[in-house]
């Protein structure tokens, strides 16, 4: 049980040292847009974004012998399309309002999934948390 608990907070103490890098590096990505974005169309940014990322997955697979899946396909490539989209319009907000607007606005999806799910799902709010 010991060895449990000390393990777990092993993992714990990593998981919050790659939230925290993770977040400097898409905040570093966001300086990075917002600076290149006069010279660069928002589209183009998001298609070398996305191609990165692409070979960067790719890499990450092959290296580790992980293969494709063949299940959910039709719902990934929804999820891919809509992903694209979010990249070029975060982009194209980049570029067009001062940066902490754009990130706070990218950091509104929960409240609008909130708002949504009660519009569209019908579901409600919990009497108690």
């Amino acid at each position: 049980m010991f060895i449990y608990a000390v393990m777990k907070e092993v993992l714990m103490k990593n998981g919050v040292w790659l939230a925290l890098f993770s977040s400097l590096v898409f905040s570093v990505m966001n300086v990075l847009v917002k600076a290149v974005s006069g010279t660069i169309p928002p589209a183009e940014i998001a298609f070398f974004r996305g191609l990165t990322g692409t070979i960067l997955i790719l890499v990450l697979m092959r290296s580790r012998q992980i293969s494709f899946s063949r299940k959910g396909i039709p719902m990934l490539a929804l999820r891919g399309v809509l992903g694209g989209l979010y990249m070029l319009a975060y982009f194209f907000t980049l570029s067009k309002i001062p940066l902490t607007d754009a990130s706070i606005l990218g950091q509104m999806s929960p409240v609008f999934v909130i708002v949504l799910s009660v519009i569209f799902l019908k579901e409600g709010f919990p009497a108690e948390p």
